[in-house]
């Protein structure tokens, strides 16, 4: 019987032994965990930054709406509900959001635009309204797969005059 040295060992011994050892799995899985919890923690940030985004963006929207009712002469000024949505979104450049006030007249149960001098079928003068929209654009900090990078974001805000 013939001794077997270290270096006439069959090879097929070192595959065993290098399939039996761990100690890297450890490693390469923490590697796959760490990628995925990396990856939801960005999209999470991003997610907050959009929400945080939006919520401003209607709030400047309902701030340019709420100046307008203050009273009569507000609701036809349309550069003040501008810079009123503009001050509340803290757009110093004016570049960032883009208000579009409205102001229009509608008679109680009906879905169409009248002029505010004529009486409605009740014999009142039709309630006004004013509309501000608000519109951005958001541009996300990290790219995922299927989402486009920059997102348009609007919100509109509609409340009566009188």
């Amino acid at each position: 019987m013939t001794q077997f040295s270290e270096a006439n060992q069959p090879r097929h011994r070192h595959w065993r032994a290098f399939a039996a050892e761990s100690g890297g799995n450890v490693a390469i899985e923490m590697a796959f965990l760490m990628t995925f919890l990396i990856m939801l923690v960005l999209g999470a940030y991003d997610f907050g930054r959009w929400a945080t985004e939006q919520a401003t963006i209607t709030q400047a929207a309902r701030a340019g709406a709420q100046w307008a009712v203050l009273d009569q002469a507000n609701a036809t000024d349309t550069d003040g509900m501008i810079q009123a949505a503009r001050d509340e979104a803290d757009d110093v450049n004016n570049e960032l959001v883009i208000p579009t006030p409205l102001n229009y007249c509608q008679c109680p149960g009906s879905s169409t635009k009248v002029n505010c001098a004529n009486d409605c079928a009740d014999g009142q003068y039709p309630p006004m309204y004013v509309e501000v929209t608000v519109q951005d654009e958001f541009e996300l900090l990290f790219d995922f797969p299927g989402v486009s990078k920059t997102q348009s974001m609007s919100s509109t805000s509609t409340m009566r005059v009188r």
